[in-house]
């Protein structure tokens, strides 16, 4: 038998979890959240995904967060909640993928090595989103320097 990662979390994994870790039966949980021991079982089983409110009432029971519960019940609420943070990080490093792998575009630039170590250094900061963008990143900086150095 293999043993869960973490991307074996579930929604009702967790809460099972969580529950036996506070020495709660599915009757006690069930009388605290107001509804049936048979509903807390489906939950745990994934069988069942909870409205709002007992999400919200399961956050405060068990201690859990619940914006990682609500994306655990309901995956497709995770790009409102995290912002889509998660898709930037992807888009962010297949923009830099584009861009360095671009070589007519590096040849016509005349970007120096140097230039491309500074420019993946901002990529890593987070703060480019586009292929394109690292150009104006580029010329900004190639203006800065043109300037200080009259």
């Amino acid at each position: 038998m293999r043993k869960k990662s973490s991307s074996d979390v579930t929604f009702g994994s967790s809460i099972k979890s969580q529950r036996i870790a506070l020495g709660l039966t599915q009757r006690e949980l069930a009388s605290e959240l107001g509804v049936k021991a048979s509903y807390i079982s489906y939950l745990e089983k994934d069988q069942r995904r909870p409205s709002i409110t007992v999400l919200n009432r399961l956050g405060e029971v068990l201690g859990l967060a619940r914006s990682e519960l609500l994306m655990l019940a309901y995956p497709e609420t995770r790009e409102m909640v995290d912002g889509g943070k998660q898709r930037a990080g992807e888009k962010r490093r297949s923009a830099w993928k584009e861009f360095s792998e671009n070589r007519a575009l590096i040849r016509q630039y005349r970007i120096t090595s140097e230039e491309m170590s500074a420019l993946k250094r901002i990529n890593m900061m987070g703060t480019v989103g586009s292929a394109r963008d690292f150009l104006f990143v580029l010329m900004a900086i190639r203006q800065a320097l043109a300037k200080e150095t009259r």
